[in-house]
């Protein structure tokens, strides 16, 4: 599985190096009013994390619990770099132990849950895997451009 995942664990490296340095203010920028500010987009790519693999599959959240997701729903309360770098870390752990634990068989074993909505949802590892990369490539895509628009650094995407 390693193989398969490498690329994710060091974009997930990119994302955290370059959310670690940025101020408040920085964290509220976004590319036009309407849009999402950064911590928002880092909160939902956190919040997807624990969603979709402790609350759908079921996984072990290594103690992390729910709060973190729905971050990005409570515009009055905006997270901070320190805040949304430690909750990548120790959602990355609930990824890399969940990852570290399948084998190519459990990829495809299916389990159907209700989702937040109340719908009962199908879904299966191989495909929350591929939902969650794609998640956070274009979440971290936005963050990129957000920040390359206020002429700010980022290892996002190179």
């Amino acid at each position: 599985m390693q193989a398969f995942y490498g690329g994710w664990a060091e974009q997930h490296r990119r994302i955290v190096e370059t959310l670690r340095p940025l101020t408040s203010e920085q964290m509220q920028l976004r590319a036009a009013p309407a849009e999402w500010a950064i911590w928002q987009l880092a909160s939902n790519m956190v919040g997807g994390r624990m969603y979709w693999l402790c609350y759908m599959l079921g996984e072990d959240d290594h103690g992390v619990g729910p709060e973190w997701i729905g971050w990005e729903d409570e515009p009055d309360h905006p997270r901070t770099a320190d805040q949304l770098v430690e909750a990548f870390g120790k959602t990355w752990a609930v990824v890399e132990s969940s990852l570290d634990r399948w084998g190519l068989r459990d990829l495809t074993v299916e389990s159907t849950k209700n989702n937040f909505w109340g719908q009962p949802t199908t879904v299966s590892p191989a495909w929350v895997i591929q939902r969650l990369m794609a998640h956070e490539a274009h979440h971290g895509s936005e963050i990129s451009l957000i920040l390359r628009i206020h002429n700010l650094p980022t290892l996002i995407n190179l």
